[in-house]
């Protein structure tokens, strides 16, 4: 069985490589802000639920990028230099 293909963190964030750290804050704290668990309190459970998995991904996906050195492991992971990086948060 195939494993699911990794998604772009840049695109989690709707970020591009190119983008700075502040930038990349602002994407996370929008994002963060709207589907943050306490947020969606109103909907239904698989709306909420969905909502969880993005701010999970979301947040996951700032982890590495905030961090400079773990950002430049993914980045050059994803140029493929490398397919055994180990994200150092």
């Amino acid at each position: 069985m195939c494993a699911a293909p990794e998604k772009d963190l840049y695109a989690v964030l709707g970020a591009s490589p190119s983008d700075t750290v502040q930038q990349l804050r602002h994407r996370y704290q929008l994002l963060a802000l709207q589907y943050h668990p306490d947020r969606l309190g109103g909907q239904c459970s698989s709306e909420a639920e969905s909502g969880v998995r993005k701010f999970l991904e979301v947040d996951a996906a700032w982890k590495i990028l905030s961090d400079e050195n773990s950002r430049r492991q993914y980045d050059l992971q994803k140029r493929g230099g490398t397919s055994d990086s180990v994200y150092l948060v």
